[in-house]
């Protein structure tokens, strides 16, 4: 009887052993590359190139048009452009006119403001919903403060209405990637309404301590930064506190508010985008990065286990499920209102809508159409007046029942 060769399947299998591992090495690599770079800052990207610059005449009045071309730019709204690095920032009104020539689409926008810089052809930058660079624009009095937080001290702007409630302060948060100029669109409703607002620089920030490692928390770390910077509002005579918080600076006001030492003064939240699922977020991210989603999965479970370390304090790993609507649905109990849109390619806004469905006596979900943390620009007027309303709506009573 013909004896059967083993070595021939061995070689297979060996072949296929050895090609398995180098995928599973591959993967385990981009996953890694992926948990950092979620983790880590970095600077935001200048795709939108100015094309063309022309004098239009409106009226009795001579303005500027720009076009322009990159990502965001033919958004509906109105918007900053930041240029040169930040050394240039432009206000821009809607789209006016638009071109496609040769597969690019160009937009033509109107100068509303040109507050620095130069604008000129072939200058690079990126469209923001921002709008504003400096609080005193919100009509209130502003006063630039330290307080002391893990690591150093950081700084905000303390800026009072005309005629302020007694005891009652709001922080404002921003996100991830952007810096406090993004929630001065968020001050003049909560001025109106009678509060004084504290707008924080928090770890990672310039003028601000970096973080453990110079990385982010996803919220977790950030959080330590909101909690300081209510306990120096109790200083100052706060006795009631409304926190304001965009995209991450969302989840991490919601984990100040259910979660840190002070949360008994906060009295309800205001959110734009907030990122209140971490997970489905960094699918999101994954798959916007072009990576398979067992990439994803790989990179979640590399920050939750600590094998990419993260900057939460005293912790090896991020806790991922901390920061989901179950989590923060358990612990809620002062009123939310959320201004969140089905087109945010960015960060999904199911989160949103599962803690209003955990949560219906507490939390509701304006719908707005538009792009991450660009609610404000598509409607000002909405956004404002909702934020206004509901922030008088906060009632001592509230607090006072916990």
């Amino acid at each position: 009887m013909a004896q059967t060769r083993s070595w021939v399947p061995g070689a297979v299998w060996g072949g296929l052993a050895c090609s398995t591992a180098l995928v599973g090495g591959a993967f385990a690599v981009l996953s890694c590359v992926f948990a950092r770079r979620v983790l880590t800052p970095s600077a935001p990207d200048a795709d939108v190139v100015v094309w063309a610059i022309e004098p239009v005449q409106r009226a009795r009045n001579e303005v500027t048009r720009v076009w322009i071309h990159g990502p965001d730019a033919g958004l509906p709204g109105k918007y900053s452009f930041i240029f040169d690095e930040g050394a240039g920032h432009a206000r821009l009104g809607p789209v006016v006119d638009r071109v496609c020539d040769n597969g690019v689409d160009r937009v033509a926008r109107d100068v509303v403001a040109l507050d620095r810089g130069e604008l000129r052809v072939g200058a690079r930058g990126r469209i923001t919903g921002w709008w504003f660079t400096d609080p005193r624009e919100s009509g209130g009095s502003v006063e630039r403060v330290r307080f002391p937080v893990d690591g150093g001290e950081s700084w905000g702007w303390l800026v009072r209405p005309e005629n302020p409630v007694p005891g009652r302060f709001a922080v404002h948060v921003h996100g991830r990637g952007a810096l406090p100029e993004e929630t001065l669109r968020g001050l003049a409703p909560v001025l109106r309404a009678g509060v004084t607002s504290l707008v924080i620089a928090y770890r990672n920030d310039p003028g601000a301590p970096a973080g453990i490692r110079g990385r982010y928390g996803l919220g977790l770390a950030e959080r330590y930064d909101v909690d300081a910077a209510i306990a120096w509002l109790l200083e100052q005579g706060a006795q009631r506190i409304t926190l304001v918080g965009w995209s991450m600076g969302g989840v991490t006001s919601l984990l100040s508010a259910t979660r840190g030492p002070h949360r008994e003064i906060v009295d309800g939240l205001v959110l734009d985008s907030p990122g209140l699922d971490w997970r489905l977020i960094l699918r999101r991210q994954a798959r916007l990065a072009g990576l398979p989603e067992v990439a994803a999965r790989l990179g979640m479970s590399m920050m939750q286990h600590g094998v990419v370390r993260g900057a939460v304090p005293r912790k090896r790993g991020t806790d991922l499920e901390a920061m989901s609507p179950e989590a923060f649905a358990d612990r809620l109990d002062v009123p939310v209102l959320i201004h969140a849109s089905p087109g945010d390619s960015f960060v999904p806004w199911n989160g949103s809508l599962r803690l209003a469905q955990l949560r219906p006596d507490l939390v509701r979900v304006r719908k707005v159409v538009g792009e991450h943390v660009r609610l404000w620009n598509v409607d000002p007027l909405g956004w404002e007046s909702e934020t206004e309303e509901f922030v008088r709506s906060l009632a001592a009573p509230n607090v006072a029942a916990r």
